[in-house]
C-alpha cells in the first residue's frame, strides 16, 4: 500500500510539470478604479483547483496587513491611490508543482463624466456617435464589448451605454433608443350601436399621449381611450420622442337603436404554427369590417357567407369586427391572440428523501392535466385534474396537459437517496517523510469537507494527526476519521522485484519503497546486455520503465544500489533484478 502510493504521488508530480510548460499562466482583475474592489483571479486554478498554498502580494506596502492574502483563490482589495503595483501570485500544488506569478496593475482615479440626457432618434435603424472623455492614449472598453483605442463609439442598437476608460467605469452612463416611426390610424368615421363601446387606440414606441373631445382636452395620458355616447369629433396628439408630434381624428356617433348580442369569444392560446378560423356572426348583419392593425393583411383573409363571416389567422395579435346591423349602426367585438412559444415541460429525476415529498407543477396555465404513476399512487392522486401534483413515493411518473388547443407530455423518476455512506482507510503508520493520499469512499453525494476546510476529492497527508471528513447532501451528513502516524524507520532500504509502468497511478515507477537516513545514494538499472539503461541519485526518483523516451519490453532487468547510512558510516551495496511487466 505505501509503494503505490509514493509511487502515484511521484507521478503526479511529474505530470503537472509537463502540464505546466505547456500552458500560459496569468493574473486577471476586474477594474483598476481607485477606491474599488478589484478581484483578481489567475487561469492557474483551473489546472490547480484544490492547491496546498496560495498567497498573494498585492504591491501595495501602505495597506498593512491587507497588502497579502493566503489561502484565497480570488481576492479583492482595494487600492485607495493611483499609480502602478506589482502583484505576486505564488502557488504550491501536488499535480502542477511550484508556479510563481507577478503582474502590473495601474490603478487611476474614474473619471467623472456626464453624458447628458438620453437621446431618441426617429427610425429603426440608423447610427449615433457617442463621445467619451478625452484621456490621451487610453484604452476604452464599452459595454456592448466593443474595444476602442479613442473616445468614440458608433451605436446603431438602443440599449444603455457605459465605457471603462484604462479599466476604470466613467461615473455616467447614456440611453440610444432609436424609435420606430408611428403609423397613427384612428380608422374611419363609426355609428354604433346604443349601449355599445369603442376603444380607440393610438398606442406607439417612446410617446406621451393626449386626447380631445370636440377641441376639448380630456387630460387623459393612455394610449388607448374607451368612447360610450353620446360620441362627437375625437382627436389625438402622439409626441413620439426623437420623430416629433403626429396627429389624428375620427368621429364616432351613437345612435337610438339597441345593440344586438355580439362576441368573438374569449382570448385565445394557440400552439406553435396553429392555423385557427375566427368567425363571427350576428343576427340582422349587412356587412362585416375585420381590423389586424399591425399584421400583414394577407394573414387575415374577409370571407363573408350570408349572416356570418371569418379570417383564418396564422400571427398573434389583436383582432377586431365592426358589424353593420340592419345597414343603421355596429357593434364591434375583439380578441387577442396569442400563441405558446415552443416551451415544453421539463421534469428530470429527482432524488427523494425517504418520509418527504415532492410537488410537481406542469406550469402551462388553465386547462386540463392527467396524471399517471407507476406503480400507482393514492386513487385520488391519479385521478386529479390539477396542474399540481404530489409525490410521496417512488416510482415513474407521467402527465399530459390540456391547455388551449396544445397537448404536452413528460415524465420523470422519483427515487429515494437519503443513505450517506463516507468511509476512510483504516488508521495507519508510515515512515518519516513519506506520503499518504487519502481517499474516501463516498456514495450517494459529492460534497465533502476535510478537516482544515478544503473540499477536493483526495487529501495529502505528511504529518502525523488525525484526519477527517464531512459528507452531506440534503438528507443529511456523515463523519468518518482515521489516525496517521509518521515515524522514524530503520536503514533498510527495500526495493520490489516488479512493477508495471502501465500510467494507472500503481506501481508505475521502480524505486526503493521509502527513503532511510542515508548519503551518497545512486540508483542504476541495466539490460541483459550489460547497457545502462537508468541512473539516479535521488531515492525518490524512480525508473518508469523507459530508455531515452523509449517504452521497453516486459523482462527481467538488473539493478544496482550503493549509499551510505548517516549513523553508522557503513558503506551499503545492493543489486538484483527487478521484472518488468505491462
Amino acid at each position: 500500500m505505501r509503494r503505490f502510493l509514493c509511487i502515484l504521488f511521484i507521478l503526479l508530480l511529474s505530470g503537472g510539470n509537463k502540464l505546466l510548460a505547456q500552458i500560459s499562466f496569468s493574473i486577471s482583475h476586474n477594474t483598476t478604479c481607485a477606491g474599488a474592489a478589484v478581484e483578481f483571479n489567475s487561469n492557474v486554478f483551473e489546472v490547480a483547483p484544490f492547491p496546498g498554498q496560495v498567497n498573494w502580494n498585492f504591491g501595495d506596502p501602505a495597506s498593512g496587513i491587507l497588502n497579502t492574502a493566503n489561502g484565497i483563490l480570488q481576492p479583492t482589495h482595494v487600492y485607495n491611490a493611483p499609480g502602478t503595483y506589482i502583484v505576486s501570485l505564488h502557488v504550491q500544488d501536488v499535480g502542477a508543482g511550484t508556479i510563481d506569478l507577478t503582474d502590473t496593475i495601474v490603478i487611476v482615479n474614474p473619471v467623472i463624466h456626464d453624458f447628458g440626457p438620453d437621446i431618441f432618434l426617429c427610425g429603426d435603424t440608423g447610427t449615433y456617435i457617442i463621445h467619451a472623455p478625452v484621456v490621451p492614449n487610453a484604452l476604452y472598453e464599452w459595454n456592448d464589448d466593443t474595444t476602442t483605442i479613442g473616445p468614440v463609439l458608433a451605436v446603431r442598437e438602443s440599449g444603455s451605454y457605459t465605457v471603462k476608460v484604462n479599466g476604470c467605469a466613467v461615473t455616467d452612463s447614456l440611453g440610444v433608443f432609436f424609435t420606430r416611426e408611428p403609423n397613427l390610424e384612428l380608422g374611419r368615421n363609426h355609428m354604433m350601436c346604443q349601449g355599445e363601446q369603442l376603444t380607440l387606440n393610438a398606442a406607439s414606441e417612446n410617446a406621451t399621449y393626449q386626447w380631445f373631445l370636440n377641441g376639448v382636452n380630456l387630460n387623459f395620458g393612455q394610449s388607448q381611450l374607451p368612447v360610450t355616447a353620446p360620441g362627437g369629433r375625437y382627436a389625438v396628439e402622439v409626441d413620439v420622442k426623437g420623430c416629433g408630434i403626429y396627429r389624428d381624428s375620427v368621429t364616432i356617433a351613437f345612435s337610438t337603436y339597441a345593440a344586438p348580442s355580439f362576441s368573438l369569444g374569449p382570448d385565445t392560446l394557440l400552439c406553435p404554427r396553429e392555423v385557427f378560423t375566427l368567425t363571427a356572426h350576428v343576427a340582422g348583419a349587412t356587412a362585416y369590417l375585420w381590423g389586424t392593425k399591425g399584421l400583414d393583411i394577407n394573414d387575415a383573409v374577409n370571407n363573408s357567407i350570408g349572416v356570418d363571416s371569418f379570417i383564418t389567422i396564422r400571427n398573434p395579435g389583436r383582432y377586431w369586427a365592426f358589424v353593420t346591423v340592419d345597414k343603421v349602426c355596429e357593434v364591434v367585438d375583439t380578441m387577442i391572440v396569442r400563441y405558446r412559444g415552443d416551451k415544453q415541460l421539463d421534469f428530470r429525476d429527482t432524488a427523494l428523501c425517504r418520509g418527504n415529498s415532492l410537488v410537481l407543477d406542469a406550469d402551462f396555465g388553465t386547462g386540463t392535466y392527467k396524471w399517471e404513476s407507476i406503480p400507482p399512487q393514492r386513487e385520488d392522486q391519479n385521478n386529479t385534474n390539477q396542474s399540481t401534483y404530489y409525490i410521496y413515493n417512488p416510482g415513474f411518473y407521467t402527465v399530459t396537459a390540456y391547455v388551449g388547443h396544445c397537448v404536452f407530455r413528460d415524465s420523470l423518476r422519483v427515487y429515494f437517496n437519503d443513505t450517506l455512506k463516507l468511509v476512510l482507510p483504516k488508521d495507519t503508520s508510515l515512515c518519516r517523510g513519506e506520503t499518504f493520499i487519502i481517499r474516501p469512499v463516498v456514495s450517494n453525494t459529492s460534497e465533502y469537507t476535510w478537516q482544515d476546510g478544503s473540499k477536493q476529492p483526495t487529501y495529502t497527508a505528511t504529518q502525523t494527526g488525525l484526519y477527517s471528513i464531512v459528507a452531506e447532501n440534503g438528507c443529511g451528513r456523515d463523519t468518518a476519521r482515521m489516525n496517521i502516524v509518521f515515524d522514524a524507520c530503520p536503514c533498510a532500504l527495500l526495493l520490489p522485484n516488479a512493477f508495471t509502468p502501465n500510467g494507472d497511478g500503481l506501481n508505475d515507477n521502480f524505486r526503493p519503497l521509502h527513503a532511510c537516513d542515508m548519503e551518497n545514494y545512486s540508483m542504476t538499472v541495466f539490460n541483459t546486455y550489460g547497457e545502462k539503461i537508468f541512473f539516479s541519485r535521488d531515492p525518490l526518483q524512480g525508473w518508469d520503465g523507459r530508455h531515452k523516451g523509449k517504452v521497453l519490453n516486459m523482462g527481467n532487468y538488473v539493478w544496482a544500489v550503493s549509499y551510505i547510512k548517516s549513523s553508522t558510516g557503513q558503506q551499503v551495496q545492493k543489486q538484483g533484478n527487478i521484472l518488468l511487466l505491462r
